[in-house]
């Protein structure tokens, strides 16, 4: 063997090396991002089952604050579905997708001051929290509510003349496909 030769065969043993590094350090990373997700979602089920439970506290004070976090994420959670689905229908969602962010931003300020108001253990401070707190959670409320509103109007479900045209392209498509088949067998293929 000459050293062009050996060369070569310690060229394709460094490729064929760092190709299955290169693999198993994808399928690594890929197993352990799907196992963080997969611990994620039951951690936050478990919160979303905490805070159900906090609603139904003996102490109206306590019981009031878990409410109001709790019809936040909600309606947040809403309005979030509500532009997804707009945006993904390619619906004119104009300047929302802004204002749907900077919901997100305030509800998520909110919910982690009404979460130390929900730990105070003094009332009285708990109840100025509740007051300031409450006032500002149904602003964002409302607003919420004016997004999902925006979004259910100027959406346009598929129209007689939308079906009409698809039904005529896809029958169109199908005389395509049996003149295809006709000419196909004609020229001897089963």
């Amino acid at each position: 063997m000459d050293a062009g030769s050996v060369l070569l065969i310690l060229l394709l043993i460094l490729v064929v090396v760092v190709g299955a590094g290169v693999t198993i350090a994808g399928v690594l990373l890929y197993r352990g991002g799907r196992n963080v997700a997969r611990r994620v979602a039951p951690v936050s089920r478990a919160r979303r089952g905490a805070l159900i439970y906090r609603t139904k506290s003996p102490d109206p004070q306590r019981r009031g604050l878990a409410v109001t976090r709790l019809k936040l994420q909600d309606s947040l959670a809403a309005t979030n579905r509500s532009l997804a689905v707009a945006v993904d229908s390619r619906q004119h969602v104009g300047n929302l997708g802004y204002i749907v962010q900077t919901l997100n931003h305030a509800a998520g300020v909110l919910d982690r001051q009404l979460a130390v108001a929900e730990k105070e253990p003094d009332p009285a401070i708990a109840r100025v929290y509740a007051q300031t707190l409450g006032t500002q959670s149904e602003q964002v409320l409302h607003t919420c509510a004016g997004v999902r509103e925006a979004l259910a109007r100027t959406s346009q479900p598929m129209t007689a003349v939308d079906i009409s045209a698809l039904t005529r392209r896809l029958d169109v498509e199908a005389k395509m496909l049996d003149n295809w088949a006709a000419t196909y067998t004609r020229l001897g293929h089963p």
